[in-house]
């Protein structure tokens, strides 16, 4: 994402906010790549009890958002949504729900296509510009 979407698009205005959490053993913090994502319009989030994954995959059940449900790794049974991206466009507004969903997909390198064309839709080609 950093390569091929981001450095192309350095002046677009744009704004990224990564949220990391572990669903896997080799998610734990300590091993989380601080160095993944370094652009300037990236905030990172360590989100230790899933709270925005757990709020987003009920929602994922229906549209725009349709997604299989990934159950949490604690065993504990409740849908998490995770390695996903979601895409929202300058009218969007987070007050209560978020609106303004432009585009969503999981996982983020199956899917890397289609980010890259709905960053390209919001942002314009590689300059930035439309």
């Amino acid at each position: 994402m950093q390569k091929e979407i981001l450095e192309p698009r350095a002046s677009a205005d744009l704004r990224v906010y990564a949220v990391w959490f572990n669903m896997v053993e080799e998610d734990a913090r300590k091993r989380w790549p601080a160095d993944l994502l370094t652009d300037r319009r990236v905030t990172h989030f360590w989100d230790e009890g899933k709270t925005v994954g757990r709020w987003f995959a009920p929602r994922a059940e229906a549209p725009p958002m349709v997604a299989v449900r990934v159950p949490d790794s604690s065993g504990l049974g409740q849908p998490v949504l995770w390695d996903a991206y979601l895409v929202y466009g300058p009218e969007a507004r987070w007050n209560e729900e978020p609106s303004g969903l432009r585009r969503w997909g999981r996982t983020i390198l199956r899917t890397r296509e289609q980010l890259r064309e709905a960053v390209t839709a919001l942002a314009g080609g590689p300059s930035g510009t439309p």
